[in-house]
Formats: C-alpha cells, structure tokens, sequence
C-alpha cells in the first residue's frame, strides 16, 4: 500500500508567465507537510520533476528554500557536502546542483518550502548573498520567517488577481530575513521557548477550529498550568487570545481578499455559528465582517480612481 499522505499538508505548483519573470522573482511551488516519525519520505504526491527519492537525489530549474520547524534529517549536495538539519534550520537549493535530502526516521520533520527564480535571485546568487558551499543556515529569528510562510499560504489559499508578485515579493523577504539572521553555528534555546515557539507553530496551524489548552499542553508535554503561565509571559497573551488573534486575521484576509461568504469564513476560522463569529469580530475589530468587506473594497476601488 502507498503511504498515507500526513494531514497537515497543503501545497501548490505555478506556472511562470513572462510578467513573472519581468518582475524579478517569482515563485513556482511552495507548501508544508508534516511527517510523522517512521513515515516514508518524500511523500507521493508532486509532479514529475520535482519527485526524487534518496538514492538517486535530483537536480532543479529553480532555487528552493526549505524550513524544518521540527524534527531533523540529513541534507546533502554536491558542493555543499552533507549536513545533519536540526529544528529551526532551512537548507537552500540551487538550480543544476545535485542533492538529496530525508527526514530521520525516529522523528520526522514539520517543512514549509517555497520554490524560486528570477533575476533578482540570480544576482543575490552572483553576489554572494548565498552560496551551495553553505547551504544549511540555522535561524536566529524564526518568528519572523514563520509568519512569512504563515502569509505566503494565506495568499495561495485566497488566489487574489495579482498573487504572483505578492508570492514573490514574499520570497525575496524570506531570503533577507534568512541573511539578517541566520548564522553556521548553533543556537541554543531555553526549554521554556522551544517549547512556547513550538505551541506558536501549532496554534498557525490549526486556524480553522478552537484548540483546548489541555490538549495543546500534552502534545508539547507539559501541564496545563505551566503552559498557561509561561505563555503569557513570553507573549503577554493568553494562548486563547494569541489563538483568536490569529483566527480573526485570518478571517480578515478572507474578507478583504476573496468572495467568500460570511459563513464561510466562519467556519474556515473556526466559528460553527456566523451570528457568533460575527459578534466576536465586531467585538474585536469595532465593525461587522459585513463593514469591514465594504470599507475594503470602498478603499480598494478609490485607490484605483
């Protein structure tokens, strides 16, 4: 039988029209995937060009920017050599080098990946802003790296007019977040925010549905209690309060940026009632998810005029 597919997976291929490449950077796919520990890896799903399996490796087109937010694995290339990957480490791909790479078995790994080209990360490439003789970097501000992989999905998802250069654009502030702050060596983390960085993971992920704290808590295995304090003071929120904060962004991106209706957007953020959601909405943001699409689209449409 093939291997179940992990159920956190989402991700997308795109062509590449001539606007695409006039712009600069462009993005040709770009996901996450979860892999359990003792699942196979790769998984199936990807199209011809782009599957390889650890015996042979591959070589790509394009440029590939990889981030492991848990687990690790093995990377290796034919400049770069081979590489233990560790959480919060990313590892770059560059076009016609050959490379391999696999999540361990005892663990496996959570990856967001985003595929690239384009003349701006040719001369990145050229300048030596990034080079296959150090593909694997380890990452000093991960949040910020996250939230833009968080953004880049959300836009992927919402399939706006004009995403290309928005995905791109996203890009190029992943390869400058990666170069501000990324460094060969180790960083050492307390227990206290591995464990608070790993609960922000989870909370992302999981937008379209409430998520208890005692549930939450024993999946980073710690009590309750000391999830709820240590949170609050390394956020200043409640993990309730961070969670709904995320869901009603999200809710705001579908509002501004798609057709979708009021209780669709309820229910993909996690509300099973809309007359509720939209109570908390008007509650937190001061107008009605109603108000809020028409002051969008009034804003949008008067700065076209």
């Amino acid at each position: 039988m093939p291997p179940e597919t992990p159920p956190e997976t989402y991700f997308r291929y795109f062509p590449v029209s001539p606007m695409a490449e006039d712009w600069g950077i462009y993005v040709t796919t770009a996901g996450f995937v979860r892999i359990a520990p003792h699942a196979e890896y790769p998984p199936i799903g990807h199209p011809k060009g782009y599957a390889f399996d650890w015996e042979n490796g591959r070589k790509l087109h394009e440029f590939q920017l990889h981030y492991i937010t848990r687990g690790g694995g093995t990377f290796e290339s034919k400049i770069g050599g081979r590489k233990q990957i560790e959480t919060s480490s990313v590892f770059l791909l560059f076009p016609g080098e050959w490379h391999r790479y696999t999540a361990h078995k005892e663990t496996g790994w959570d990856e967001y990946w985003v595929g690239f080209g384009g003349e701006y990360a040719t001369r990145l490439l050229r300048k030596g802003f990034m080079s296959p003789h150090t593909p694997v970097l380890k990452i000093l501000d991960e949040h910020a790296l996250l939230d833009l992989f968080t953004s880049m999905i959300g836009e992927m998802r919402a399939e706006r007019f004009g995403s290309s250069k928005i995905l791109g654009a996203t890009a190029a502030l992943m390869l400058a977040v990666i170069h501000a702050g990324s460094r060969g060596g180790h960083r050492v983390d307390t227990h206290a925010e591995a464990v608070i960085r790993r609960a922000k993971l989870r909370l992302r992920e999981r937008l379209d549905a409430p998520i208890a704290l005692e549930q939450l808590a024993g999946e980073l295995r710690v009590s309750a209690a000391w999830l709820r304090r240590n949170f609050r003071h390394h956020t200043g929120l409640t993990v309730r309060s961070y969670h709904l904060q995320l869901r009603l962004n999200r809710a705001m991106h579908l509002l501004s940026g798609t057709s979708t209706t009021i209780k669709e957007v309820a229910a993909q953020t996690g509300f099973e009632d809309a007359h509720y959601f939209s109570r908390v909405f008007k509650k937190q943001t001061g107008r009605s998810p109603e108000m809020w699409r028409r002051l969008y689209q009034a804003t949008r449409h008067g700065s076209r005029a």
